[in-house]
């Protein structure tokens, strides 16, 4: 369908001239107005695809007629033209939701362009406004479920933080306590929740790839380097990077980081030219972060820095009062993903969902109900389908290790094969919990799994 455009000038001669010009290659059906009533009169019987305004009118400037439109429709293409046009007026009209500001006399081949271009992002700019829409209730101060005071007191975090430009904020809790949920809350409760959530697991990628990631590289930095890359933090300009698990970053990294953070400025690897960016910063850690500082694994400016605004989420265990609001709301979930019709979890399913410690939090609920839901056959939830509580591998923390405890260590071994050795032992004596270890090696977790990845300790 040809797309409809208002044209409105209190010079009527000239609205029609334009529309005349527009229409030439039968791209544009026009209607020309003389006054900003008759244009609203007619919005209200057959909404246009575009407008093109007069900036100087009687009674009702161009500005105030951008306002209106963009009031009711955040998408329409709206035009402002000036016979008199000033850097001034020009911010004015795009502050009040103007696409373009042109000077008359038009030059009809680029008011054509920009119109069509305009027109075709619209889906597209739609499309993004929906998303991020569904984003903002899926990911809203609401989606943090609970009634326990603890939960309320997050609820009230995220509101407070929300609001306040850009603070840097450390999340704490285990595994699984909702950390993730809570930064997202934060970043769609925020004014800025239009820009981009980035996040990246600082304990997923080694320290070389990690800072590769972060920082961007430009072409040649590194063999592999054939293109410049953008980094996570460039992407996340104008929105919100979250850095999980920043308590297994690197010294180096660290040092890094403090220095991005207090400057806001960062070059890529391999060069030269300062990248200023303007972003909310969410870190977040499953480790005593404190005791990491007193252990001198974690830089203690770094954390000065990084907390200003912090928050511990509580343990399942602590909560169970939510747990079977929690469980049902997964049973909801699941009944939507998978099509079933299971109304509710029994009593007895309950009890046994409640006398369990959950150790990995309500990320284990959420698998245990999802893996139940699969195979149900029933309008409930029973004992019987629930999957034997502590089957799922989770790593947790083991029994303290004795100071005294012994590691044998074979006589005429190298250096490097007492090392692979040694942790080999200490893998086997913590269970192996990678993070135990590394505490004992007094190593990060990323320092740790580089070791493994050169012993051949990873199997």
């Amino acid at each position: 369908m040809i797309p409809k455009v208002y044209i409105l000038d209190d010079d009527l001669t000239y609205a029609k001239l334009l529309a005349a010009n527009l229409g030439k290659a039968g791209r544009f059906r026009n209607e020309v107005f003389d006054n900003h009533q008759a244009l609203f009169d007619r919005r209200s019987e057959e909404p246009p695809d575009a407008v093109i305004t007069d900036l100087v009118m009687p009674g009702f400037s161009g500005i105030e007629v951008t306002r209106r439109l963009r009031a009711s429709d955040p998408h329409l293409p709206i035009f402002v033209l000036t016979a008199h046009g000033d850097m001034e007026t020009a911010i004015e009209a795009l502050k009040a939701g103007a696409n373009e500001y042109l000077t008359k006399p038009v030059n009809m081949d680029e008011l054509t362009t920009l119109l069509q271009r305009a027109l075709d992002e619209r889906p597209l700019r739609e499309e993004v406004a929906s998303i991020q829409k569904v984003r903002q209730e899926e990911f809203s101060v609401r989606a943090i479920l609970g009634q326990h005071p603890r939960i309320e007191e997050a609820r009230a975090f995220v509101r407070r933080v929300a609001e306040i430009p850009r603070p840097t904020v450390l999340l704490l809790g285990e595994s699984g306590t909702g950390k993730n949920l809570v930064a997202r809350a934060i970043h769609y409760s925020s004014p800025h929740s239009t820009g981009r959530f980035v996040e990246i697991n600082c304990s997923a990628l080694p320290s070389q790839l990690l800072e590769a990631e972060l920082f961007g590289y430009q072409k040649g930095a590194f063999t592999d380097a054939r293109e410049s890359k953008r980094g996570l933090i460039e992407v996340a300009d104008g929105g919100t990077l979250f850095l999980d698990e920043i308590g297994d970053l690197s010294r180096e990294l660290q040092a890094k980081l403090l220095n991005f953070l207090e400057s806001r400025r960062f070059r890529r690897l391999g060069g030269t030219d300062e990248i200023e960016v303007s972003q909310r910063i969410i870190t977040a850690t499953n480790r005593d972060i404190e005791a990491s500082v007193r252990r001198s694994e974690f830089r203690a400016d770094l954390y000065y820095r990084v907390s200003v605004a912090t928050h511990e989420l509580p343990p399942l265990r602590e909560i169970k009062d939510d747990l079977p609001l929690l469980a049902d709301h997964f049973r909801e979930v699941f009944n939507r993903e998978f099509r079933k019709q299971v109304s509710r979890i029994s009593p007895e399913a309950l009890k046994t969902l409640q006398d369990w410690d959950w150790p990995g939090n309500v990320r284990e609920l959420r698998n245990v109900i999802e893996r139940a839901m699969i195979f149900a056959d029933d309008t409930q939830l029973t004992p019987t389908d629930l999957p034997e509580l502590g089957s799922i591998e989770i790593e947790v923390e083991p029994a303290e290790i004795e100071a005294g405890d012994t590691f044998r260590i074979p006589t005429g071994l190298t250096l490097a094969e007492a090392e692979k050795e040694y942790i080999r032992q200490t893998l086997e004596a913590c269970g192996g919990s990678v993070q135990r270890a590394a505490e004992l090696l007094g190593i990060s977790r990323k320092n740790l799994w580089e070791k493994r990845k050169k012993y051949g300790l990873l199997d």
